[in-house]
């Protein structure tokens, strides 16, 4: 018996040197149970969305669909500074080397973007309860069932408009032509509203009310010019 604990004690021991190794070679990176890791991968979960009106000042720091995410990989959370304490949540993330690029990012309870803004050297985070303007989908999360249109006959007969209701087609629009429009959007309802814009086939433009449910932005209603055949 003795000797049994005695090498559960090794065990031990040589698990929390190898611990203690590991959180000082790797820091925050592939430990996804850290608490940093924790907030990045609730944003790299959602749609990353910049307000149009902000667009130079992530322009000026290098900032763009491209860049995103090696700065969200390599970045630290400023937790002592963040917003934690209701919705949304508000989480400061900044360069390691630069204190020149930081950003806040706005985590609502049940919605599936987080909106990211600049902030200056010493400026404070904000919560932004209700935006106005457009923002633009500069990251979407990697998910092959992203999308998905409500089965009823309304929604079904609405979408007919679309150039088409393939998964696929729709998530490459959101990326390459996705918009939400913050004035008709409602994200501090428990179901939040995200009313979106894109283009399909480089001439339909879509606009459409969506939520988040099991996992999937859900299209609930399609704004047409028309009346189709089927209303």
């Amino acid at each position: 018996m003795k000797g049994i604990w005695k090498r559960l004690r090794y065990y031990l021991i040589g698990f929390l040197i190898g611990t203690i190794f590991v959180s000082i070679l790797f820091r925050d990176r592939g430990c996804s149970w850290t608490p940093t890791n924790r907030v990045k991968n609730s944003i790299q979960d959602k749609i990353i969305v910049f307000p149009e009106n902000q667009i130079k000042s992530f322009d000026a720091l290098g900032l763009n669909k491209e860049s995103i995410y090696k700065f969200l990989v390599e970045a630290d959370v400023d937790f002592s500074n963040s917003l934690k304490d209701k919705f949304p949540k508000v989480y400061i993330v900044e360069e390691n080397d630069s204190i020149d690029r930081r950003l806040q990012f706005s985590l609502y309870e049940d919605s599936y973007i987080t909106i990211a803004h600049v902030l200056d050297k010493n400026e404070k985070p904000k919560r932004y309860e209700q935006l106005e303007g457009w923002g633009t989908m500069v990251r979407l999360p990697k998910d092959s069932a992203l999308v998905f249109i409500d089965k009823s006959n309304y929604t079904q007969c609405k979408s007919r408009g679309l150039a088409s209701t393939e998964q696929q087609d729709i998530v490459k629009a959101l990326k390459s032509t996705g918009r939400v429009d913050f004035s008709r959007s409602d994200l501090m309802l428990t179901k939040a509203v995200q009313q979106i814009q894109f283009v399909q086939s480089d001439t339909v433009e879509v606009n459409a009310k969506t939520i988040w449910f099991e996992s999937r932005i859900t299209f609930k209603d399609f704004d047409w010019d028309y009346k189709l055949e089927c209303e």
